[in-house]
Formats: structure tokens, sequence, C-alpha cells
């Protein structure tokens, strides 16, 4: 299936670094029963660290500190590495986003490349769309291209591992 590859250099850019681990990190909300937990666009804790995946929703992640939080507290995950400039990842965006409804085990990841290379040239990531599966913080699998099939089949044994 299509897919892109990455023509420049991740290294040889200047990125402004940015200080946000998630987008909205840090805004606080008072919650019935007085206590107070952490937005983290997608995940939901206290300040005692105890973050979980809220389950529907493709957690968009800004950086590399934001992507190794990810795959460290969640048991089982899929990252989706995708530009904006891309049509296969265009194409194949909202069938990300329907499948992390229909398994709710799994947290969805989505990094833009362009805006995450650190993250991008930490899993070596050299055409988009690329999905990297993992069991904990191991990898298990990975695959680039708008396939469909394979990402259901993959979601799938993901899923089915204890």
């Amino acid at each position: 299936m299509a897919s892109y590859r990455l023509i420049s250099s991740f290294a040889s850019r200047t990125l402004l670094k940015s200080p946000r681990i998630f987008n909205n990190l840090g805004r606080s909300n008072s919650l019935p029963g007085g206590s107070n937990q952490f937005i983290f666009n997608g995940f939901n804790g206290t300040k005692s660290q105890n973050i979980r995946y809220m389950s529907s929703s493709v957690i968009n992640l800004s950086d590399f500190e934001a992507t190794e939080k990810f795959t460290q507290l969640n048991h089982k995950s899929v990252l989706y590495f995708t530009a904006t400039w891309c049509p296969p990842c265009k194409a194949i965006k909202p069938v990300y986003e329907e499948l992390s409804s229909k398994h709710s085990d799994i947290a969805f990841g989505k990094i833009d490349v362009d805006e995450n290379s650190d993250a991008a040239l930490e899993f070596n990531i050299t055409s988009v769309p690329t999905f990297v599966f993992f069991d904990g913080e191991d990898i298990m699998q990975r695959f680039s291209g708008a396939d469909r099939t394979m990402l259901e089949k993959l979601l799938q044994e993901l899923e089915e591992r204890k």
C-alpha cells in the first residue's frame, strides 16, 4: 500500500523545543468531591501519577518525552507516525480513529513527524504512515503504508496477547 518516504533528514532541522508534554498539560479541573485531576488531552490522572488511558480517543504526542510516557503508562499501545502533507496518511486517519473506539484495551497515539522529529528519529521512521505496536514497552510489530487490513490484523493480534 501507499506510503511516502521521508526525504529530508530530521537531524539537520532546527526545531523550536516546546516544554509541553501533551496538549493542555497542566490544566487542572476540580471534580465533584473536591479532587483535583490533571487533564492530558485524553489522559486523566491524579497528582499521584495515577494516569490511565481514556478509550475512544487518539492522543497527539507532541514531543519525545510524551511519547516515552505514553508507551510506559499503557499496557498495550500503537503509535501512528504521520505528516500533514502525506495523502496516504490523510486516507488512513479516519480508519485509525474509528479503530481506536473499537479497541478500548489499546492506547492509540499519533505523532506528526514534522512536529515530533525526536520520536521519529528514535523509532527510525523512514516513511509515513508508519504504525508501531507495543506490548508493554516492547515493540511487537511495525509496518508502513495505509493498509487497513494489516492495521486491523495487528490490532487484533495485540488485543489477543495476554
